[in-house]
């Protein structure tokens, strides 16, 4: 889910530039388009919106999915375009910056499409949803590209857009409510640690290669939670899947519980195997990852239904 750039560019390292790079291979598309997010978070959002017992209107969806894919494409947009080596720039990068006049032009569109979907003839509670999200995007653009180095040595990026993410999955969840009981801020306080684990472990997978050292000097917490990130996901994959276990978590709930906690055990799968795998082949694994737990635990909830 997350977009970095790396800016590594030795002659003997393992880490190969963008004008030594092969053809885009068919199963990257999706991240290159700015497709993983939007797959994720419509996933997730139909989830929690079915274990809330509220229904996810199209118009709502539609925004969503149109939002994210803004977001993630605006700030590739902006990544390649401040880049001082494009030589260095990851494949989806260099596809925003070569396509950068109809990517602008998509972004636009798609911005129009989003507030004509929230205000044409929306509830009062779709009307506010889309300011909100509005907010959720400007402050994202703000943490991760205005905000500078203050922002980032206060709250790294990787936690910031995962708990940004989180917080856009589950709006149509906290624009109809007024309160929260313990049990639901347990269940989204567990994916907001998921979303931030999956860019916190991208983050390290694409920017940090065992014996080439990293492409570009990393937040202290990034280098700090490195060497851990594994029992990191496997601490969250066991807290998960314990509290949907226990205590009076049932139902619908306890489905979001176990799909975070196998989300986090395929992260854990995934750091496992890292040294076998390439970068690019990492981060869309780690998207799918994200994404594959919660399209089985749609499908269960469709069944028993």
């Amino acid at each position: 889910m997350k977009s970095t750039i790396g800016v590594y560019s030795a002659p003997e390292s393992h880490w190969v530039g963008a004008a030594e790079r092969r053809a885009i291979p068919w199963w990257l598309w999706w991240n290159v388009l700015s497709i993983d997010a939007p797959a994720v978070a419509l996933a997730w959002a139909v989830l929690f919106a079915h274990a809330s017992g509220i229904r996810l209107p199209a118009a709502e969806a539609e925004a969503l999915v149109l939002s994210v894919w803004i977001i993630y494409t605006g700030d590739r947009l902006l990544d390649g375009w401040s880049a001082k080596d494009h030589a260095v720039l990851q494949e989806r990068h260099l596809f925003c910056e070569q396509h950068r006049f109809v990517l602008v032009v998509s972004v636009a569109a798609a911005s129009g499409l989003v507030l004509w979907l929230m205000g044409d003839g929306a509830l009062a509670a779709q009307a506010i949803a889309g300011v909100k999200l509005g907010f959720i995007l400007v402050l994202y653009m703000a943490v991760i590209h205005a905000g500078g180095g203050r922002i980032a040595r206060v709250l790294p990026k990787e936690v910031a857009v995962g708990l940004l993410f989180a917080v856009g999955v589950t709006l149509p969840i906290w624009t109809r409510r007024t309160g929260f009981s313990w049990r639901e801020c347990l269940v989204w306080g567990f994916f907001s640690l998921l979303c931030s684990l999956n860019c916190l472990s991208i983050e390290c997978w694409e920017n940090h290669r065992r014996g080439a050292g990293w492409r570009q000097p990393p937040h202290p917490f990034v280098r700090w939670a490195e060497p851990g990130i594994n029992r990191f996901a496997a601490a969250l994959a066991a807290g998960a899947l314990v509290a949907g276990l226990v205590g009076d978590v049932n139902g619908p709930s306890q489905t979001v519980l176990f799909a975070t906690g196998g989300g986090a055990l395929l992260l854990l799968l995934l750091g496992c195997i890292r040294t076998r795998c390439s970068p690019s082949e990492l981060r869309v694994l780690a998207d799918a990852g994200v994404l594959v737990p919660a399209l089985v635990a749609l499908m269960m909830e469709v069944g028993k239904s």
